[in-house]
């Protein structure tokens, strides 16, 4: 049983839900393209709903808002400033773009050692 799990027989359902997201693992992808690991916290509604207003509607904006805001590295730092928002429209790989804006956007529902076990 999770420690939130455990934790939850004291606490009101609001309180555990945020417990639990709080307790969540910090993600990572591997890009071979770029000979590098790149890590995502997990997201709110808040930070997606932030970046949806700054891309305008534009879904490619929302894409490359989500890997300039939404990736770091290994330490926790941003890899990625809104200064790279034309370079990373631009100039680099859409596919990579947009692989690591799936991953940063995705949800999910099990771990990666859960993956691995099945």
């Amino acid at each position: 049983m999770e420690h939130w799990q455990k934790a939850a027989c004291n606490m009101s359902l609001i309180e555990v839900a945020v417990n639990h997201f709080n307790n969540k693992e910090v993600r990572q992808i591997e890009v071979p393209e770029w000979d590098t690991t790149l890590y995502s916290k997990n997201l709110s509604l808040a930070d997606k709903a932030k970046w949806m207003k700054l891309a305008d509607d534009d879904n490619w904006n929302y894409l490359v808002y989500a890997v300039i805001f939404g990736t770091t590295d290994a330490q926790g730092e941003p890899v990625f400033d809104i200064g790279d928002k034309a370079t990373l429209r631009s100039s680099v790989d859409p596919d990579v773009v947009s692989r690591i804006a799936s991953f940063v956007l995705s949800v999910e529902t099990e771990s990666e050692e859960d993956r691995e076990k099945n």
